[in-house]
Formats: structure tokens, C-alpha cells, sequence
């Protein structure tokens, strides 16, 4: 048992070093008044902020120099900071960041050099993206998930008469990532010159951003609005239309989704208390039984 414990205990430290920097780092919030400060320690420190850049620099380097692209994990990051994760972090920040978990789990290399520890700081390194990866795709049910709230404000704008550009513009102040996608929109519209909704033979910026996002959802609802654009007077009508459909499909999807949540339950509660209470049960009764052939 002391050997074992010996052999473990090295994974068991470093996991834990890891699992609490990676806290640290992703989870951290800074509140307004925080950040103001921060800023006017960093125009006074400027030792500081070179070192973050260095670091940022080195990952940089690291990562043109990889025999494979990160553009995914770019993406990634880009959806997970539509979330409000991973604010300010740039490829090289992620990659310099998995170099410093990976160099936290070389420490096992150290106490125990044992082949089977080199998957130590393999998986610290991998951690980091892992940790990306899981936030991006947080972020996408997010954004599918306020499809029919941001669809009900834009109609709600247009039955009282705003237009389709200036309603999509008011949605895009509420906070979420979706209106944060809005935001982009908006302004790939104004630096690219292009119109938000598409006029033939122009494609609508809109229609552009969400077609590069990955997600059908997007896709479908840039179409929808473009469609709504270019409907006139009868284009609330429709938007409303829109919005009720939305909200169906967003329902249908939550009751799928709760009674996979309930078979997934039922499943865990036979695993982890029925089948242990029949077992115990079983075993009161058989142990006499047992005894008295014994």
C-alpha cells in the first residue's frame, strides 16, 4: 500500500497544481473598479506587462513553428471570448500557457522517472486547449439558446415600426453571446461596406459572419432575417412568425433534452443505489445460508 501511494503520489500533486492554476487563470473575474486599478498600476508598472508580453511572444513563436495549424483552437478561443472566457488571450498566451502546465507536470519526471509519467505533462499541456475547447462550445449552446429571445426583440422592434437594420442594431446592446456575435456583424458592416442584409448581387453581412460561425442555427436565422428585410411593410408580420417558430423549436428541444437528463438519472441511481441496496440485501440473507452449508 506505501509503495503505491509513493508510486501516485507525484500524479496526484501535479494534477492538483494544475487543476488550480488552470482555476486561477480561466475562472479569475475582475469587476469594474478592479480593472481600473489594474490599469493604473500597469501604466506604472510597465515591468509587468513586458514580462506577460514576453511570454505571449514565446508562445507566438512556439506556435509558428508547430508542424500543424491552431487556426481550430483560434476559433475556439474567439467563441469562447464571445462568452465573456479567456478575455485578452491571444494563440500565443494559450500556447505559452500549456508550456508552463507542461512544465509543472515535468516535475513528475523528477520524483518519478518512470515511462508511464511522461503522460503527466503531455496531459498538463493538453489541459489548456481542453479547458478552450470545453468554454467554445458552452458558448455555442449559449448563443443556439437565445435564438428565440434576440428573434422576439427584433420583432417586437419591427411591429412598432423600426426597420429591420435599426432593430437588429437595439438587439445588439443586450448582453449574451449572441449579441456579442451581433456586434461583430455590425461592425464587419461598417469597415467592409457592406449592407447588413443582402441586395443582390451583395451578400448581406449578416448572412457572411454567420455562414463562418460552424453553427446551422446561425445560418438559418441569418437567411430568415434577410428574407424579413426584404418583405417591406409585411416584414413584422413574418418576424413574428419567426419568433414563434423559434420559440417552438426551442422548446421541443429542452423536452428532448430533459428526458435524456431523466434516463441518464435513472440509469445512475440503478447503478449507484438500487443495484448496491439489492446486492447488500442479497447478502443478509445468503451469509446464514452460507454458513449453515459451510
Amino acid at each position: 500500500m506505501a509503495e503505491t501511494l509513493r508510486l501516485i503520489a507525484p500524479f496526484l500533486g501535479a494534477g492538483t497544481l494544475a487543476l488550480v492554476a488552470s482555476y486561477l487563470v480561466a475562472n479569475l473575474r475582475i469587476r469594474p473598479k478592479v480593472a481600473r486599478s489594474l490599469e493604473d498600476f500597469y501604466a506604472s508598472a510597465g515591468n509587468d506587462r513586458r514580462a506577460a508580453s514576453r511570454g505571449e511572444q514565446i508562445g507566438n513563436r512556439v506556435a509558428q513553428r508547430l508542424p500543424f495549424s491552431l487556426d481550430t483552437w483560434e476559433e475556439h478561443l474567439r467563441w469562447a471570448q464571445r462568452g465573456g472566457y479567456f478575455r485578452d488571450w491571444g494563440i500565443g498566451r494559450l500556447v505559452f500557457t500549456a508550456m508552463i502546465y507542461a512544465g509543472i507536470g515535468g516535475l513528475v519526471l523528477l520524483v518519478n522517472p518512470a515511462p508511464v509519467s511522461l503522460l503527466v505533462p503531455l496531459g498538463a499541456a493538453a489541459y489548456p486547449f481542453i479547458s478552450v475547447r470545453a468554454k467554445a462550445n458552452t458558448v455555442r449552446k449559449r448563443v443556439v439558446r437565445g435564438l428565440p429571445e434576440v428573434a422576439a426583440l427584433v420583432a417586437a422592434e419591427m411591429s412598432a415600426g423600426v426597420s429591420p437594420d435599426q432593430a437588429v442594431q437595439r438587439a445588439a446592446v443586450l448582453p449574451g453571446p449572441l449579441t456579442s456575435l451581433l456586434s461583430e456583424v455590425l461592425a464587419y458592416s461598417r469597415s467592409a461596406g457592406r449592407p447588413l442584409f443582402g441586395r443582390k448581387p451583395v451578400r448581406g453581412a449578416l448572412v457572411e459572419v454567420f455562414s463562418q460561425t460552424g453553427l446551422p442555427e446561425l445560418l438559418s436565422f441569418a437567411a430568415q432575417l434577410d428574407l424579413v428585410a426584404e418583405k417591406g411593410v409585411a416584414g413584422a408580420m413574418l418576424m413574428n412568425e419567426v419568433a414563434r417558430t423559434l420559440g417552438r423549436e426551442y422548446r421541443s428541444r429542452l423536452d428532448s433534452e430533459v428526458e435524456k437528463l431523466n434516463g441518464r438519472l435513472m440509469l445512475a441511481t440503478a447503478v449507484f443505489f438500487f443495484i448496491p441496496f439489492v446486492l447488500v440485501i442479497l447478502g443478509s440473507f445468503m451469509a446464514p445460508v452460507m454458513a449453515i452449508f459451510g
